[in-house]
């Protein structure tokens, strides 16, 4: 069994309590302080600095200066939902680890604690980078504005994964190229004139008028890309009025586009707000468009290092629990695509419960739960890619 895996299994109740406590304490955006100040104890606990660069964005290293750089990142924001686990720790402040961010720094920190037992054996540096507000597309950017990647050569994050046919505990799933989408928001307010629900001629029904624009928006994805180029448009809001009797004045829905073809993309940012306008107006409303133009680019692996980790991963899982895909990984969004696009890079999917295993509800639901043996499976990877990469480039 791989030192590292073995010590973590070791390891692995402390790593449920330290998880318990980063769920309970839950948390949105940059409003992390009781993780960061437990995360922070827990590093300086075993001989590791801790830097906060910007409000609740932690750095650490490990490994003497000489040498390459490698960063390993973690992000610990929460979502704003009720938590509906019925666990004995969740979080009762309005948000949910439901994207299993609490996983992901609690693996992270326990990566730094197996590095830092064999710190003498490191043949360069291990940066750790804890983030947040991945959720907002904040965290990543302000980080790297804050130069988290001075001096870094080489970075590696990973996703945990639940709810899926393919997301079975402690397998590792990953792309040689594209593997997370492109990601734009988007908000539109419809402007019409609201009355009484028994005189729908005398008004311009905002609610109904919403609805067409948010379907004509699906002439984006039947008609104008091409066939063989992904587009996802989705809403997530559409909220009006306040009575079952009354026509509103206004409506407004929000969403996203997510691609990964630049072209298709800039498609997307062009048509979005001529076919809304349009539909709007014929309809004698007026939509106004608020769309966030710069997003978040494509989170795209590094080929060769995507290669070069493979055996790294599998020595950690076991033979055939680790797979290299040709097709992304997933059609969400990460803001580790302001560490991809600036270093080599590698995001992994870390299984932590399949559909079949049980675990039947998926990310961002209030109800999602995880297999906790995939805590010990991911801070070995971290710790084994990270020693072996150094190794490799010394």
């Amino acid at each position: 069994m791989n030192q590292f895996y073995a010590r973590a299994k070791e390891l692995l109740p402390e790593m449920q309590q330290a998880q318990h406590t980063i769920h309970q304490f839950g948390g949105l955006g940059f409003d992390l302080r009781p993780s960061a100040d437990f995360i922070t104890a827990e590093l300086r606990a075993c001989g590791i600095e801790v830097r906060e660069i910007a409000p609740c964005c932690l750095v650490a290293e490990i490994g003497p200066a000489t040498g390459k750089t490698i960063l390993l990142r973690a992000d610990y924001d929460a979502l704003p939902l009720e938590e509906q686990t019925g666990l004995p720790y969740a979080a009762k402040n309005h948000s949910c680890h439901a994207c299993g961010h609490d996983y992901h720094a609690t693996m992270l920190l326990y990566a730094a604690k197996l590095l830092k037992e064999r710190e003498s054996e490191l043949q360069g540096r291990v940066r750790l980078m804890f983030q947040p507000a991945e959720e907002t597309f904040a965290g990543g950017r302000m980080m790297c504005e804050h130069g988290v990647l001075d001096g870094v050569d080489a970075a590696f994050a990973m996703h945990i994964a639940a709810g899926r046919e393919q997301s079975d505990a402690c397998t590792i799933r990953y792309s040689r190229g594209a593997t997370y989408s492109a990601v734009n928001s988007f908000k539109v307010t419809i402007n019409g004139h609201g009355g009484h629900g028994a005189l729908p001629h005398l008004t311009v029904d905002a609610v109904t008028i919403g609805a067409r624009c948010i379907l004509a928006l699906q002439q984006l994805l039947a008609m104008e890309r091409p066939a063989d180029k992904m587009l996802v448009v989705s809403i997530g809001q559409f909220h009006s009025g306040n009575a079952n009797n009354v026509i509103p004045d206004t409506s407004w829905f929000s969403g996203t586009i997510r691609t990964f073809d630049k072209d298709v993309r800039a498609l997307a940012l062009k048509r979005l707000p001529e076919i809304v306008e349009g539909t709007a107006k014929t309809m004698r409303a007026e939509a106004v468009v608020e769309l966030d133009r710069e997003g978040g680019d494509p989170v795209v692996n590094n080929r060769a290092m995507a290669e070069e980790i493979f055996p790294y991963m599998e020595d950690v899982t076991g033979a055939g629990k680790t797979a290299l895909l040709d097709e992304p990984a997933s059609f969400g969004s990460e803001d580790f695509c302001f560490v991809s696009g600036a270093v080599p890079s590698v995001i992994i999917a870390l299984g932590a419960g399949s559909i079949g295993e049980g675990y039947t509800y998926g990310m961002h639901n209030p109800h999602v739960r995880f297999d906790d043996n995939a805590l010990a499976v991911g801070a070995a990877t971290h710790a084994n890619v990270a020693f072996n990469w150094l190794k490799n480039h010394r």
